[in-house]
């Protein structure tokens, strides 16, 4: 990977150091990964000392709220989905939740998988501490943060996290209406609520972007500290709880990449028109966008590329490096236009 890059002018690498709650390096609470076999391996450490001697830049990527997606349980006795199955988060009608007396989950590893409830007060500190050993113990040039978001819209019902929205706000979420209003009343407080609610959840996700920020400057002020993103503004906004426009615009990000991983060229030029008529030019350099390699050919990819160049979006990243190792022939003309 890293002669890879070396050879075909990549001057930054986003490596995958925290995948479903497991550690790609020495960490002294996150759990190793159970694809590591020697324990006196530190895949970061490496990275981080061959690229460096080859002036490449590393940022740390790590998968932020989702826990865990396999249908085997960890391995690991001390993973999260272990020690604090109450952190997981569950749908808004609450189907599925953690089992206080049996002190187990009670919910259904269904699509993704497992996510950490964003508005769980346990859960950003914890998630915190996860970016600050990392800035603190490896010389890394970037933080990437990656499931910023909420799992969908209907998630948000962890038990625990509700419980303290009822004392925070003193209301209750828009699940929890009362049936005793009538018909009109019931649909202005739906409205008031679900926009208090929306809010809130948003808020839950932005105050770590932003603590992650705060916390980047006091321990490694030149790290960049960037996001993958939903490409469509709107959707990401109101389906995922994913304001990345306000962490952009508000200084809490530096770069953002928005995940524009269709293979539709409409679609693709749909999500950057809008983003271009949202963003004025001068945030156009911290807005790497996301190219896919695995749904297309490379000529389609190049396309793209050449799009995104020419709304004036110069920077770009390449998503994955699995399908450039498996076919060597798939990179050739996305590197000539690359070099241009």
């Amino acid at each position: 990977m890293l002669d890879f890059a070396l050879e075909n002018n990549f001057n930054h690498l986003m490596i995958q150091v925290r995948g479903r709650g497991e550690a790609f390096y020495n960490s002294e609470f996150v759990p190793r990964s159970s694809v590591l076999f020697n324990d006196l391996f530190d895949p970061l450490e490496y990275v981080l000392k061959k690229a460096h001697q080859n002036n490449i830049q590393v940022h740390a990527w790590v998968n932020m709220y989702i826990l865990w997606s396999s249908v085997e349980p960890p391995e690991a006795e001390n993973h999260l989905y272990y020690i604090h199955p109450d952190w997981i988060d569950q749908k808004g009608n609450n189907e599925g939740k953690f089992n206080q007396n049996k002190n187990t989950l009670e919910t259904s590893n269904d699509g993704e998988g497992y996510y950490l409830a964003p508005n769980h007060q346990a859960v950003a500190p914890y998630l915190l501490n996860v970016l600050r050993e990392i800035v603190e113990k490896y010389e890394v040039d970037g933080l990437h943060l990656d499931y910023i978001r909420y799992k969908d819209y209907e998630f948000g019902g962890n038990e625990f996290a509700l419980n303290s929205y009822r004392i925070q706000s003193g209301d209750d979420a828009p699940i929890f209406l009362s049936a005793e209003s009538t018909v009109e009343e019931k649909g202005k407080q739906s409205a008031s609520r679900s926009l208090k609610w929306n809010n809130y959840r948003r808020n839950s996700v932005t105050e770590l972007v932003k603590k992650a920020k705060e916390m980047t400057m006091t321990v490694r002020p030149d790290c960049i500290l960037s996001a993958a993103v939903k490409p469509n503004l709107y959707i990401a906004r109101d389906r995922f709880l994913q304001e990345w426009d306000v962490w952009l615009a508000s200084g809490y990000l530096d770069w953002v990449i928005p995940m524009n991983y269709t293979s539709s060229f409409r679609n693709f030029a749909a999500n950057i028109d809008l983003i271009y008529e949202n963003f004025p030019p001068k945030y156009r350099e911290r807005i790497i966008m996301g190219i896919s390699t695995y749904n297309q050919s490379s000529s389609e990819a190049l396309n793209k590329i050449n799009y995104s160049k020419l709304k004036q979006f110069p920077g770009v990243s390449i998503f994955s490096y699995n399908v450039l190792e498996e076919n060597p022939d798939y990179y050739a003309p996305i590197r000539q236009a690359l070099v241009k």
